[in-house]
């Protein structure tokens, strides 16, 4: 691995060799677009819902959530998915766990239904896992913040816990997207575009609101970014539906602080020359003076996120094949380009997501 010593960025996805069931993994460099064949596997059957500090946050095929250093393949357990509230297992004769009795978080008095893998992954289970700290130096001294199925709901836990704990917020809110700040900070996004901070501090949580609602609209999907200055950036992605999900519209917005007045959200045109990295992951901000190579200034780079789409299309159907919608928008000239080569773009489940590796010690 010492060829990877010199490339930090990389999006990691999976790919089938020669045509065949069996998926191997690749890391590519989008500075120098170099492609590394990274077939780890640890890596097999997981489904990446997070990437932070250099660790991967996974599930595997029963829904249970771990963080994953995909360099040296240690592992980190986070509590079992089925301590939430809202699942039951349902057990095979031998034992195994098969799928799930589950209720709609949206849900909460509705009955309990049985659930597969993949109708888990959409209705009930992680869609995001990041973490405030580098498991690496501090194992025993971070929190862990996960989003849960379509109507997200927030809950944390810190290593070695027994269960994860929900976060209350209002009933009609849900969170489009969370993220730890440089200084350990957990903050949220609602779906009416309001953000709020979440104390965090042992067993006691606080949400307050930083902002007020702000969008008068639905938007396809939203996004949590923090420039190398430390300004909060929320980053709008509308999508195309006619054929395939396609990335048609972004707006970025700046988080403006109120000084002992409420804080609030304007237009921004400009990132300052650096490039800003989104998907599952945690958002990857570089400065002017680390961007090389093919990367651009004033760029947003998107993974693709439309697993569902992904999921729903017939295994037999050629067409299902289709590409995926990785693509970089610039700022300066409000433009949407395909950012990776098309045969990056056909990758198979789990979709592709952006990764700061971290040299193992």
């Amino acid at each position: 691995m010492a060829e990877l010593a010199t490339h930090k960025l990389f999006l990691l996805f999976a790919c089938k060799h020669n045509d065949t069931e069996n998926s191997g993994f690749v890391l590519y460099s989008f500075s120098d677009k170099l492609r590394f064949e990274f077939d780890k596997p640890f890596l097999h059957e997981k489904f990446f819902i997070g990437s932070q500090h250099g660790w991967l946050s996974v599930l595997d095929r029963h829904c249970e959530p771990n963080l994953l250093n995909p360099l040296t393949g240690e592992s980190v357990s986070l509590p079992s998915f089925t301590t939430l509230s809202r699942i039951r297992p349902h057990h095979s004769a031998n034992g195994d766990i098969v799928s799930y009795f589950c209720r709609k978080l949206c849900r909460p008095q509705s009955n309990f239904g049985d659930r597969a893998f993949f109708d888990c992954l959409g209705e009930v289970t992680f869609k995001k896992i990041l973490i405030s700290s580098n498991p690496s130096t501090s194992l025993s001294n971070f929190f862990a913040a996960a989003l849960l199925g379509y109507n997200s709901n927030l809950v944390v836990a810190k290593p070695g816990a027994s269960r994860w704990k929900f976060l209350q917020h209002q009933e009609e809110e849900w969170y489009m997207d969370i993220m730890f700040r440089q200084d350990g900070k957990l903050i949220c996004l609602t779906n009416e575009g309001s953000i709020h901070e979440v104390e965090l501090k042992d067993d006691n949580f606080v949400i307050s609101e930083m902002t007020a609602p702000f969008l008068k609209q639905y938007i396809d999907r939203a996004y949590l970014a923090e420039d190398c200055a430390g300004r909060v950036l929320v980053i709008h992605r509308e999508y195309d539906f006619t054929t395939r999900p396609k990335t048609c519209n972004v707006k970025v917005f700046g988080l403006i602080n109120g000084n002992g007045k409420e804080s609030k959200l304007e237009r921004v045109k400009s990132l300052g020359g650096q490039a800003i990295f989104v998907g599952t992951n945690a958002s990857i901000s570089l400065t002017k003076q680390d961007i090389r190579g093919e990367i651009k200034a004033d760029t947003i780079y998107f993974t693709d996120e439309w697993w569902e789409w992904d999921h729903d299309q017939d295994e037999d159907d050629v067409e299902s094949n289709w590409l995926k919608n990785i693509c970089a928008y610039n700022l300066m000239s409000n433009s949407i380009k395909p950012c990776c080569p098309d045969e990056h773009q056909l990758c198979s489940l789990p979709l592709p997501i952006w990764i700061h590796l971290s040299n193992p010690k």
